[in-house]
């Protein structure tokens, strides 16, 4: 299990590089290569989900949520939210509010209902919906059995659905409504893959006997396969909203993680790992502003400045570790 566990964290790693260089437009100056970062990426998030509710659920007795448990799980997030969103404070002033007219109250009513709904800094909508999905998830378990919630959060996942990648499918009055809640990234989007994470934890070992790791694998290759198809063929008929959720998204982070949790590799210290992901996903505000700059002020090329920026996300990191050492700043501990 525990060698399963570092294949995980490889994954993660993986996927919060890849959601970066998505966020830096790391090839925006070469339109050709521009969809590279969409079709490479867009597992990530769903995969992260997924693993955030699957190691939240096994720590409960027979998926059974206890309010400590839960408490304990909002408030690390809420805390990790909390420290990066301090750290994230020149990012959101430029990008939420520097080109606003701050005296209109209009200004703040949007702000306030985006960073409800959504983010404030780049990504934190993740954690938005990770605390959002955990709490729904808990009022309906009360009541109801995981496939019933699965069924229900279905519909949130249909919404984002038709809110990305078939958007222009949608009338314009549905769509402006969808884009209004801002469908896809806003709170609901986690609830689905929550529910799929709290169903795998359930039902681990009748699942994996169905699903062995050449078939989970087999199974994400068709998958990431079809999610392919899907954008391709939404930019053919000119329908593609955004790349960020197809129907095969889902699928294609659910047959990932399932392939993960059955493959060993041995890392030394996947806990560096670890840290090195949440800190690449969560440090991005500001990461994207001094890539704004190489671009404007240096004129740097696309990819110029994404090495630049990774660059600063390693210095970001080190300096994370090198505050986590001093023990008295017991803050610390929620960076990471």
């Amino acid at each position: 299990m525990k060698k399963s566990l570092e294949t995980i964290d490889l994954a993660k790693f993986i996927a919060s590089i890849l959601i970066c260089a998505l966020h830096l437009g790391i090839f925006s100056d070469y339109n050709h290569l521009n969809i590279i970062p969409h079709l490479l990426s867009r597992w990530g998030v769903p995969f992260l989900f997924i693993c955030s509710s699957y190691f939240f659920y096994c720590k409960c007795d027979n998926s059974k949520i206890e309010k400590d448990v839960l408490y304990k799980y909002v408030r690390r997030i809420a805390m990790l939210y909390i420290v990066w969103l301090v750290f994230n404070i020149p990012h959101v002033v430029y990008a939420r509010l520097w080109s606003k007219d701050l005296l209109a109250i209009r200004t703040w009513l949007v702000f306030i209902k985006n960073s409800i709904l959504s983010s404030t800094f780049i990504g934190s909508w993740y954690l938005s919906s990770s605390i959002f999905s955990v709490l729904f998830i808990y009022v309906l378990s009360k009541k109801l059995q995981t496939k019933t919630i699965m069924k229900i959060t279905f519909i949130f996942y249909l919404l984002c659905v038709f809110s990305s990648a078939y958007r222009g499918v949608l009338p314009s009055n549905i769509s402006k409504v969808l884009l209004f809640f801002l469908f896809p990234l806003n709170i609901f989007n986690g609830c689905f893959y929550f529910s799929l994470g709290k169903y795998i934890a359930e039902n681990r070992q009748t699942i994996l006997n169905k699903w062995n790791k050449k078939r989970s694998l087999i199974g994400f290759i068709i998958f990431y396969l079809l999610f392919v198809a899907e954008i391709g063929l939404t930019k053919y008929f000119k329908i593609l909203g955004m790349t960020d959720v197809t129907f095969s998204t889902a699928l294609m982070a659910y047959t990932l993680f399932l392939f993960c949790l059955q493959t060993s590799i041995r890392i030394s210290n996947s806990l560096l790992l670890r840290k090195m992901s949440i800190v690449i996903y969560c440090a991005q505000g500001n990461v994207l502003l001094v890539n704004r700059v190489c671009r404007t002020t240096l004129k740097a090329s696309s990819f110029l400045s994404s090495l630049i920026s990774y660059i600063v996300l390693a210095a970001i990191f080190a300096l994370v570790l090198y505050v986590q050492k001093k023990q008295k700043w017991k803050w610390t501990e929620y960076l990471t």
